[in-house]
């Protein structure tokens, strides 16, 4: 079992990308002191989109990825 096993499909890589991306222009624009909070939620998900790997999947046992073709 490798580090790096993606276990994300590749839509639900580009929706987590495109939720770090709100969140981090929030963060410049959004004078709050939850702010950093944000700014850690977007690291996370931009770690679990660049990688295709989520920790919390990986826990549970989800996998989102599309099977392999089986080509009997």
């Amino acid at each position: 079992m490798g580090l790096f096993v993606v276990n994300q499909s590749n839509v639900e890589r580009l929706i987590r990308a495109a939720i770090a991306v709100v969140l981090i222009i929030a963060y410049f624009l959004v004078d709050s002191s939850l702010t950093m909070i944000l700014l850690a939620i977007a690291g996370a998900l931009l770690f679990n989109a660049v990688s295709g790997n989520c920790y919390v999947y990986r826990t549970f046992g989800i996998n989102t990825c599309a099977l392999p073709e089986n080509d009997a």
